[in-house]
């Protein structure tokens, strides 16, 4: 056998032993986790949701010469939303905002518009990014959250998409799909889409029902103000009788405005101005610069 041959196998095996290595402390760090109260914390931060969803594992790279395609997964991802192919062109286009609050003693806005869609089964929506910078993450237990899309539907997501860029997804499935942005989820940046007929006795429980589960894995329901200032005043000393001035995820999903009813009524769109008005908290809507 040859010095090179040696040398290879050398390599090889000392590759193979660090990424053993590797994966042994990930799990021993895995199992060290403190309680379901403290990942609680680091979830409504968005820190895991954003490293794990804006991760771009699942982007595709669109120089490659095959005809584009829409992954059950990850989508379509392109950093310009003027250069969608032809075969990809949307039904509907949705883009994420974010606003300045009227009047100013609130959080800023961090909203998509629309934020209540219906469409039907096998329509491509395109959600185009105006600010920097966001997902669109189905709520399902892969991501760590209560499960709010129609059962089999996979747990899909778009990378972080920035400025001047779009991801497409194709609504398959008949139901309910409540979606939100990770790095953003604690500021209440969250949508409803309504694919297909859904009758009043046909809605989903997930509808009006906001629960987390603790597991294993644990599983976190949108974050209401009630668990935000909670989480605060736990984990942050001097932080008693906090208020939180953003919007929450369960304020805008529970909100009259995104009832599936309302969604499919009249040209099966609901505007975040509509949303922002059913907010007792947020009175006078919102700009935009």
């Amino acid at each position: 056998m040859s010095h090179e041959s040696h040398t290879d196998d050398a390599d090889r095996r000392t590759d193979s032993t660090t990424t053993r290595s590797a994966t042994e402390r990930a799990a021993d760090r895995s199992q060290a986790m403190p309680d379901v109260g403290r990942r609680a914390v680091l979830h409504a931060l968005g820190l895991g949701a954003a490293i794990t969803v804006g991760s771009g594992v699942g982007a595709a790279d669109h120089d490659e010469p095959h005809p584009p395609r829409i992954d059950s997964h990850y989508g379509y991802a392109t950093p310009d939303a003027d250069a969608v192919p032809e075969r990809l062109a949307p039904d509907h286009t949705v883009e994420l905002h974010v606003g300045d609050p009227v009047p100013q003693e609130h959080g800023l806005l961090f909203h998509f518009e629309p934020p209540g869609l219906a469409v039907e089964p096998g329509d491509i929506v395109q959600f185009s990014v105006t600010t920097p910078d966001h997902t669109i993450t189905a709520y399902h237990p892969a991501h760590g959250y209560q499960r709010r899309v129609p059962a089999d539907v996979p747990p899909f997501s778009s990378p972080v998409v920035s400025v001047g860029g779009a991801w497409l997804y194709r609504f398959e499935k008949e139901g309910l799909y409540d979606l939100f942005c990770a790095p953003h989820h604690i500021l209440g940046m969250a949508m409803r889409i309504v694919v297909g007929e859904l009758p009043d006795d046909d809605v989903p429980v997930y509808e009006d029902t906001f629960k987390g589960s603790e597991g294993p894995p644990p599983l976190l329901a949108p974050f209401s103000k009630q668990f935000l200032e909670h989480e605060l005043e736990r984990f942050s000393a001097g932080n008693e009788d906090c208020e939180w001035v953003w919007l929450t995820p369960q304020e805008v999903l529970a909100t009259d405005a995104l009832d599936p009813a309302a969604i499919q009524a009249d040209d099966g769109t609901v505007s975040f101005d509509e949303v922002v008005d059913d907010i007792d908290r947020i009175p006078g809507g919102h700009s935009h610069e």
